[in-house]
Formats: structure tokens, C-alpha cells, sequence
């Protein structure tokens, strides 16, 4: 069992979110923290400018989303909506949050990881803490 969770959320589906949530939960000590984050990344990206109105809203839609996941499924957890590069800020997240487990969802990869690279993959070769990569089958995402 892990005392703190960072669980990535990114764009799937409202199932896949909910599976990583509860397998977040499964995973969680009796007295843990969960923190559920979600990344608005910007094509291209940006660094260091601050989110305009569009990330504004949809940041805020995606904090009540997540808020009212976690109220239906009954799991405690705080929430991080953040704009930037995703792999980073969950990386910034785990480090600010001490967490000791990252909970992330694999994907097929696409021409877009060959180019620009993974988030998973970023993300499990610079965490310092352990990483579950969920592989659930894309028929059931």
C-alpha cells in the first residue's frame, strides 16, 4: 500500500478515468492521500506563460469534472488542474505532493510519442518514486 498517490487523469474516456481512480484507490493506505491531477497542454507549448481564458475554462471544467468523479465514486482526493508540459508537471506534482506511487494509463503510441516522445515514458524514466503504468485494453477504454 502507498501513503501518497498521484493519479494522472489525461483526455480518455469517462471509464478510463474512473478504472484509474479506483485502481488509485485499491493501491492506497488506510490513511493516504490521493492527488488526482490533470495537465491542459497547449500545441505547440509555450514554457513559462501564463494560461489565457480558453485554458482558464478549461481547466476549471476539468477541476469540476474530476471533483464530481471522485464525489460519485466516493474517493477522497485533492485535485491539481495545472496548464504546461504533462510529463513535467505530474513530475513537479509527485515532487511537491511526496508521493510514492505515480498512477499513469499507457496509450498506443502514435506518430506524435516518435516525434515529440511519451508522457508515460518521460514520466517513468524521471520519477523518483514507483510508477504503475495501467495497460488496460483500448476495448475497454
Amino acid at each position: 500500500m502507498y501513503k501518497t498517490i498521484v493519479c494522472a487523469i489525461g483526455l480518455g474516456s469517462r471509464e478510463r478515468a474512473e478504472h484509474l481512480v479506483r485502481t488509485a484507490q485499491a493501491l492506497l493506505a488506510a490513511e493516504g492521500t490521493l492527488h488526482i491531477v490533470h495537465v491542459v497542454e497547449r500545441f505547440p507549448s509555450v514554457v513559462n506563460q501564463e494560461p489565457d481564458r480558453w485554458a482558464v475554462s478549461v481547466m476549471d471544467e476539468a477541476e469540476k469534472k474530476l471533483s464530481q468523479l471522485c464525489k460519485q465514486l466516493s474517493v477522497p482526493a485533492l485535485i491539481h488542474v495545472r496548464p504546461g508540459r504533462a510529463a513535467d508537471t505530474i513530475l513537479a506534482i509527485a515532487t511537491e505532493v511526496h508521493a510514492d506511487l505515480i498512477i499513469v494509463a499507457a496509450h498506443t503510441r502514435d506518430v506524435l510519442d516518435r516525434v515529440f516522445g511519451s508522457t508515460v515514458d518521460d514520466i517513468m524514466h524521471h520519477a523518483k518514486c514507483c510508477v504503475h503504468i495501467d495497460r488496460l485494453s483500448e476495448a475497454k477504454q
